[in-house]
């Protein structure tokens, strides 16, 4: 349980570096860093890990599977990270951690549509009490959140959306392959579409780097990116995509920790209510899928041998990313 503890630590700073690093650096040239940083990690890991001991060749990719890894790269890394860079110019956030406690929701309602999964009242009644959840954070009825504060909370949601989608979607085109291979490769991408929009929108002239700055842009690129990415795939090895999916209960709780202890954050009633909603209805919606992947597991860490990278595919896949994609 450690090793979840970790990533789900790791995964809920995101937010709060993000909000350190901002008024120095703008959302898009975070976002870029980001994933730079993340990329140098990750892509080294994936060739390291296709050499070891006990690994196969990996074919490249053809033309097909590159447009699939090309619309991962966007919709879980590009696009998400943009805009809950720019959601941190408008919630707090631990208000943005919680908001990203809804990808498991979004996950079953594109499961669903692209996957032709067949809900059942669960499933239905927690994608219900999710939105009610999100009402309740987002000051739906009342007049003390602004409108600005309201798109920040509209991009958090697009972006967990953008993550369900994508999870999803490398689940139907891309269970084959590794995981590990995959997250290098749309981390490559990734560079590649933001590195033109983080130069046309950064200013040089108007940033501001100092040592708390930087140590949060890397701490931000290197822990609760590549980090936490590695730490969840050591946990779906060892522990299972059950245990590795408690991640999603945990990160708002770091997340909500985090901004009051670092950043000073109110605690409102609004957002321990909306946070207790929402990670009642994840757990609604989570326990039918655990019970639908219980029968693909990987072996336990008390087992001398670890599962092939192959069985880390199907499991990683039968269980959504949650993160970072969450955030």
């Amino acid at each position: 349980m450690l090793g979840v503890v970790l990533a789900s630590t790791m995964w809920g700073l995101s937010s709060v570096l993000m909000k350190v690093a901002l008024p120095g650096v703008p959302p898009f040239g975070i976002a870029f860093i980001r994933v730079l940083l993340s990329g140098l990690v990750l892509m080294p890991a994936a060739w390291v890990r296709s050499r070891g001991p006990g690994s196969v060749d990996v074919a490249a990719p053809g033309g097909r599977e590159r447009m699939h890894l090309a619309v991962l790269a966007v919709t879980t890394v590009a696009l998400p990270f943009c805009l809950t860079a720019w959601a941190q110019q408008h919630v707090d956030a631990s208000l943005s951690a919680v908001l990203h406690a809804t990808v498991p929701l979004w996950t079953t309602g594109f499961a669903v549509i692209m996957l032709g999964h067949r809900p059942g009242k669960r499933q239905i009644g927690a994608v219900a009490v999710g939105l009610l959840g999100v009402a309740v954070l987002a000051g739906l009825g009342s007049q003390d959140l602004t409108a600005s504060s309201r798109c920040g909370c509209l991009a958090v949601l697009a972006a967990s959306g953008c993550y369900g989608f994508g999870w999803t979607y490398m689940r139907r085109n891309l269970s084959h392959r590794k995981p590990l291979f995959i997250a290098a490769a749309i981390q490559s991408g990734a560079i590649l579409v933001l590195l033109p929009l983080a130069v046309v929108t950064t200013d040089t002239s108007r940033v501001e780097l100092t040592p708390t700055r930087i140590a949060s842009l890397l701490a931000l690129g290197l822990i609760s990116t590549a980090g936490a990415e590695l730490m969840n795939y050591r946990n779906i090895a060892r522990l299972g995509p059950t245990t590795a999916a408690l991640t999603a209960y945990l990160i708002p709780i770091v997340g909500v920790a985090a901004g009051i202890a670092v950043l000073g954050e109110p605690l409102t009633a609004r957002l321990l209510v909306g946070a207790a909603i929402i990670l009642g209805s994840v757990g609604l919606a989570m326990q039918r899928r655990n019970k639908r992947a219980s029968p693909v597991r990987v072996q336990s860490s008390t087992e001398p041998k670890l599962p092939t990278d192959s069985a880390m595919s199907r499991t990683n896949n039968g269980e959504p990313h949650v993160f970072r994609a969450t955030t």
